[in-house]
């Protein structure tokens, strides 16, 4: 099998997040224009239950194999039994509390009476999707990224089938979350056979406690990081959906997303190079992974930084144009989520966790939600559901700040050395001065609407390339030929 680079992998990689990312997006324009406000909001809240009780279920088991398989030979597969066999254990708990009578705590949480309609259908996804959060990391850590990519594109492909024409012929929310439930037991399948498939061994399967008790070891400090971090990232949309009404919820949850790029650009890096950063570990190469951390970010932040600023300047005209003009209110919170993407260009867990310091990344996570909880209950009250908003940015810049002292610790360094301080400010400068420029042009234009939005970020577009030039951050030639480099 050909070895790829970390470059040609991200790649690859990215590509399949972008084309899954369009397809999330494609799936809430759907729902947005085929169900009504309130019943979208009931198809939101019943899969947000599942995503505030993933984090505590899956106790970071995926993110376990991340460390334990790259580089194994002897026995990947037991590694992978074991994997599994917790997380069917934890999936089919979270599936027998919501069937005998655990889906009343949501219904009345959200104070929505058709929830209760829809959670036996959560109860059966959440069976499904426990499991099958082992692909990804079975996939990277077995250096079958093109394998993991086109399952996630057919799979994607798949549910836009599923969700779309249960929206488009019964348009009710028991009908969407039902199709995600079917499509989540037949996605399973595929990824069973897949990962079975790339981790074979030639000596006898054995499952045992001792790998179970070791990989818990490594994985529960992520686990609890991803509950508090989970928790965190809903607690706004919790607050908006108990403090006002369902119609509020659902314009409020239409806004209050991350960009896709995010996950696209550190997403797709930080799943290529956690395996590399375990390995410089293991070798005892600190440096080697401040350098190879610090590249990825300082590649991320030249899309990331743009992104902010065409949200800024277009927010609204994004919003209308996906989910139409009734959900226009929503680019609010759209665009105050947008002032975290720079510094969400690097993945500051990855190097804790490479390093074998997660007890640091459960700490942070867990500050980072009371902070959350704390702010959200000052700001809603004071200035409503763009309150919300604001206390996640802000617990999102805070839990950075938080970060800060165990990473240098663990790299043995300085703020001053971690970051390229350097290249992230003249990123940032030649983002910001053409957003200012096009701010002023287009408003003094007449264009409204599509063509406002269209032509605004092709004229921004150009002029943060030829910003890029100027202040020699990067060209077309180097970009073409990074795309081409191998490491």
């Amino acid at each position: 099998m050909k070895k790829r680079s970390l470059t040609a992998k991200t790649l690859i990689l990215s590509f399949g997040k972008i084309l899954a990312a369009f397809a999330t997006i494609g799936i809430g324009v759907i729902l947005t224009r085929c169900l009504s406000v309130a019943d979208f909001a009931t198809h939101k809240q019943a899969l947000m239950a599942f995503a505030m009780c993933a984090p505590m279920l899956t106790l970071g088991l995926p993110k376990a194999l991340y460390f334990f398989l790259p580089g194994e030979t002897e026995k990947p597969r037991s590694i992978l039994m074991e994997n599994l066999s917790m997380l069917l254990t934890l999936a089919a708990l979270f599936c027998g509390f919501i069937l005998l009578g655990g889906d009343q705590i949501f219904v009345e949480h959200f104070d929505n009476p058709r929830l209760g309609r829809v959670m036996p259908m959560v109860a059966i996804y959440g069976l499904c999707m426990l499991p099958m959060a082992a692909i990804s990391a079975t996939l990277m850590a077995t250096d079958r990224v093109e394998k993991l990519v086109t399952f996630q594109l057919s799979t994607q492909a798949l549910l836009i089938g599923c969700v779309g024409g249960a929206a488009y012929f019964w348009k009710t929310p028991t009908a969407t979350v039902s199709a995600y439930a079917i499509w989540a037991s037949i996605a399973l399948t595929f990824a069973l056979l897949m990962m079975f498939k790339v981790t074979r061994q030639e000596k006898p399967i054995k499952v045992s406690f001792g790998g179970m008790k070791e990989q818990l070891a490594y994985g529960v400090p992520l686990g609890l990081a991803g509950m508090f971090g989970g928790l965190s990232g809903q607690i706004d949309k919790y607050m908006v959906s108990i403090m006002c009404s369902t119609e509020d919820f659902g314009i409020y949850v239409a806004g209050a997303v991350e960009l896709p790029l995010i996950g696209v650009i550190t997403g797709a890096m930080n799943a290529v190079v956690l395996p590399e950063l375990a390995k410089h570990y293991k070798n005892g190469r600190l440096d080697a992974i401040r350098l190879l951390w610090q590249r990825a970010m300082n590649k991320a932040i030249l899309v990331l930084a743009p992104a902010m600023f065409v949200v800024l300047l277009f927010g609204t005209e994004l919003i209308v144009l996906l989910f139409s003009q009734r959900y226009a209110d929503a680019a609010t919170p759209f665009r105050v989520y947008a002032l975290s993407l720079p510094v969400r260009a690097a993945v500051y867990g990855s190097v804790l966790m490479a390093t074998n310091n997660t007890k640091w990344v459960t700490w942070s996570a867990f500050a980072g939600l009371i902070l959350n909880v704390l702010l959200n209950m000052v700001l809603v009250d004071a200035m409503g559901s763009t309150g919300a908003a604001w206390a996640t940015i802000l617990t999102t810049y805070g839990v950075v700040l938080i970060m800060l002292y165990p990473l240098c610790r663990a790299l043995k360094t300085t703020p001053l050395k971690l970051f390229d301080w350097p290249h992230l400010l003249r990123v940032l400068a030649a983002s910001a001065a053409p957003a200012v420029a096009v701010y002023f042009a287009i408003d003094a234009s007449p264009l409204q609407g599509v063509s406002r939005l269209l032509v605004g970020t092709a004229i921004y577009g150009l002029a943060v390339l030829g910003a890029y030039r100027l202040l020699r951050i990067t060209t077309v030639q180097e970009l073409i030929g990074f795309i081409r480099r191998r490491n």
